[in-house]
């Protein structure tokens, strides 16, 4: 193929070169740059036909032809997610789990964070059932709910609202299945996270003794379901981004999903009541980002009818 002709242009960079001490400034790079990849186009128009052709072309050469491009099309709910900003794990608005469970719709997420050094452990999203949500007026405590009946603290003498995590303490006796998915933010294993969940519960025990609401002779059932628990948990790692997911039924057993696949079932409606309320508690709460995007979540059903999509 004929090159066209390059003096015109290779004069100009001379030209441009020499002049560039005369003004006692630095000659740009990038203009040096800009001049040479003028002359390969000039000289061959081949070169400007293979870069459209390539697929960083877009960056370089007609952005015009962009405008014509169609919009891309609306995603449907089962696809849309959510990124939690801390750590950028995307999480679905929409549950569906391996279970033969209606669907469940996000409703907040937060990070899990350890130790002074504050570091990140994992994400965690908080999922309710679409019908327990259309219905959320009804749930004791929802009718006037507003994000600060949840965050707030409740005073020792009671008040005219139901506050802290008695809210979510009614959602689940409603009862409104309910799920907890966790995406841990590094390389894990499971005995870490079985670990975390038994040393809440034990720590709900310990409430429950002090609050006088649980007889040491329930400890036996408890610490049975816990051990229950702790086998479903097989031995190997969990990587990074991979979802576990705790869903509580209506009826309050427990079902353990990993990757999309069920990992087992505990029968024990107060393990897994607790569990879930250690999310929310009143205090040491486990993530409280978790606990204030929920608050706000929630804001958006009150009053609102939501079903599926």
């Amino acid at each position: 193929m004929p090159l066209r002709p390059t003096r015109p242009v290779l004069a100009s960079l001379r030209s441009v070169v020499r002049s560039a001490p005369v003004s006692g400034r630095r000659f740009a790079p990038y203009a040096i740059s800009l001049v040479l990849g003028a002359t390969l186009l000039w000289s061959d128009p081949q070169i400007l036909r293979e870069l459209r052709d390539a697929r960083w072309a877009d960056r370089f050469v007609v952005h015009a032809e962009a405008a014509l491009q169609p919009e891309p099309a609306p995603t449907d709910s089962s696809s849309a997610v959510r990124i939690d900003t801390d750590t950028s794990i995307p999480f679905p608005l929409r549950l569906q789990l391996t279970a033969h469970v209606p669907p469940l719709s996000l409703v907040g997420l937060g990070v899990r964070k350890v130790s002074f050094l504050r570091v990140k452990v994992y994400s965690v999203g908080f999922y309710v059932d679409e019908r327990a949500l259309a219905q959320l007026d009804h749930v004791p405590g929802f009718a006037t709910y507003t994000p600060q009946h949840l965050l707030a603290v409740p005073p020792a003498d009671g008040g005219p609202h139901l506050q802290g995590e008695a809210l979510i303490r009614k959602l689940l006796e409603y009862p409104a299945p309910c799920a907890i998915r966790i995406v841990p933010t590094r390389k894990t294993d499971f005995a870490h996270l079985r670990d975390g969940f038994t040393r809440a519960i034990m720590a709900r025990q310990k409430l429950a003794h002090q609050a006088g609401t649980l007889s040491h002779s329930d400890d036996h059932l408890i610490n049975d379901a816990m051990h229950a628990l702790k086998g479903l948990f097989p031995a190997h790692a969990i990587p990074k981004g991979k979802a576990l997911v705790l869903y509580r039924t209506a009826k309050g057993a427990l079902v353990v999903e990993y990757d999309g696949k069920e990992l087992g079932k505990v029968d024990d409606p107060w393990m897994s009541r607790e569990l879930f309320l250690a999310y929310f508690a009143d205090k040491d709460v486990i993530s409280p980002k978790l606990k204030e995007d929920v608050a706000k979540g929630f804001e958006q059903y009150v009053h609102a009818k939501v079903g599926p999509a």
